[in-house]
């Protein structure tokens, strides 16, 4: 009975049911992990090598050590293939239950360890000795690997609890690097990829010791928190507000939840607040955080927030006031040219246009941001300083059409300004870009002194609107041309509140 494992009949069975095993993992394994067939496929020749080595030495010699050798090959070739099948086929592609790394190589080793001891007990090798008498050997090895197998252990506890899985990304209390996605958790140690392309790779023991953020847990989104500071002169409301229409459309935050604003504390050097908005979790999480700064820094510019900055001892030389003046006529000068392209502008006299430079104020966009939005209410002009702007039509139903590019020099949101009429169409920023706006309050007092400018502007616009009609329709009606200057112009004086 108890060699019944060295029987033919116990031979035939284990080649059957290594080979049926065998065969079966190759079609159930995905094609990647294939390769693991060949473990037991080599185990079960070299069955065949010292089954036959048995049988040509056994007319010569004992041969009891070659045969105990084969008859483990075979059933630990079996054993193996069985496994195989039965965990990464069946359970992990079949039925969709994964087996962690380290469990299904601990239950191979175990496999490994058990075909052993029923091998060695059916050849008569007497166990209890072997153990007994290495006792010693095992509390020797035991202390001398006492740090792996700390880290053994830590693993197993790892992939029971699963606090974190391969393709999460995580950040470790105590790493340099902020951010790192999880490549691979196997005996000894996790393997983490950093934003740099670094491979990091973190003992379990470490690990077990160690405060882990999971920022694919329980969600793949996250809140991030951008602190800034605004100075006291500028009310909490305002600053509220400019801050949470800077990430309006800003790429990688989450248009689905509400972003949030809430004052951090009083600092000396001005107000801290905290911009709180979601966005997904993936390896260019910090990217987005550096894009929702630059859109915080070009809205401040616009809406005129200062970045207070720390307060320093400084010597202050006097400085010419003449160099200041300087300066300021320059930036005056070059607003009061561009102001002259514009057709309906050109019709005002030096004297009020040099007034009208000195009013008007320049924007700031970054690249992709939006400047107008079709249909909303406004009453500014925009002339493009520099940079470029995309000019273009969102239907309710469709996709966006690109109309115009418009570079330095260029205007638009003319109708506005003069009648208050909402944006016909919307603008965007495809580069950065800086923009002079101009008005309804600048351009109201120069309308005021000279109300005749109004019938000048109207009839400006008039013959504009006619010229696009006659190029989509390909007639000209000079009839609608006066018709319609008497429309703009009544809504002119309306919109300004001037006398007719």
């Amino acid at each position: 009975m108890d060699k019944v494992l060295f029987t033919h009949e116990a031979a035939i069975v284990g080649v059957i049911l290594a080979m049926v095993s065998i065969v079966a993992s190759l079609a159930l394994l995905p094609a990647n992990e294939r390769s693991r067939i060949r473990v037991p496929a080599l185990l079960l020749l070299a069955y065949f090598i010292f089954g036959g080595l048995n049988s040509l030495l056994a007319p010569y010699m004992q041969t009891g050590p070659v045969r105990t050798a084969s008859v483990f090959f075979l059933w630990a070739a079996a054993a193996h293939a069985t496994t195989m099948a039965l965990l990464d086929g069946l359970l992990a592609r079949k039925l969709n239950l994964p087996i962690p790394r380290i469990f299904r190589d601990i239950l191979q080793v175990s496999v490994y360890f058990v075909v052993l001891l029923v091998t060695a007990r059916t050849a008569g090798v007497e166990l209890s000795s072997l153990l007994a008498g290495s006792a010693l050997i095992t509390a020797v090895i035991g202390l001398s690997l006492q740090d792996t197998l700390g880290n053994v252990f830590a693993g197993l506890s790892i992939q029971a609890q699963r606090p974190f899985e391969v393709g999460d990304f995580v950040q470790l209390a105590d790493s340099v690097e902020p951010l790192g996605k999880v490549i691979e958790i196997n005996w000894r140690a996790t393997k983490l990829l950093t934003n740099d392309s670094m491979e990091i790779i973190v003992p379990n023991g470490v690990l077990a010791k160690t405060s882990i953020r999971n920022l694919s847990k329980p969600h793949n989104w996250v809140r991030r928190s951008i602190r800034v500071h605004a100075a006291y002169e500028f009310s909490p409301a305002h600053v509220r507000e400019t801050l949470l229409k800077a990430i309006v459309e800003a790429p990688g935050v989450r248009t689905d939840m509400t972003a949030s604003v809430i004052i951090d504390e009083f600092d000396p050097d001005g107000a801290s607040y905290r911009l709180r908005y979601f966005a997904d979790v993936d390896e260019h999480i910090h990217a987005k955080d550096s894009v929702v700064r630059e859109r915080i820094w070009y809205a401040f510019r616009r809406a005129g927030i200062d970045i207070p900055y720390a307060q320093r001892d400084v010597h202050v030389y006097p400085q010419q006031v003449d160099d200041k003046e300087t300066v300021r006529a320059t930036h005056v000068a070059r607003r009061q040219r561009d102001l002259r392209r514009v057709d309906i502008l050109d019709v005002l006299s030096d004297e009020a246009l040099h007034d009208l430079a000195e009013k008007i104020s320049t924007r700031r966009y970054a690249a992709g941001e939006r400047i107008l939005k079709q249909g909303d209410e406004g009453d500014q002009l925009f002339i493009v300083e520099h940079g470029e702007v995309a000019v273009g039509l969102e239907p309710e139903n469709g996709p966006p059409v690109e109309l115009a590019r418009l570079g330095a020099g260029k205007f638009f949101g003319e109708m506005s300004l003069m009648t208050g009429a909402r944006r016909t169409a919307s603008v965007r920023a495809t580069r950065e870009c800086a923009v002079l706006v101009v008005g309804k309050s600048d351009f109201q007092e120069t309308l005021h002194r000279a109300p005749e400018l109004a019938e000048k502007i109207s009839a400006i616009l008039a013959t504009r609107q006619a010229q696009l009609a006659t190029t989509h329709t390909g007639m000209a009606n000079p009839a609608n041309v006066t018709s319609q200057t008497t429309i703009i112009l009544g809504k002119i004086r309306e919109f300004f509140g001037l006398r007719s």
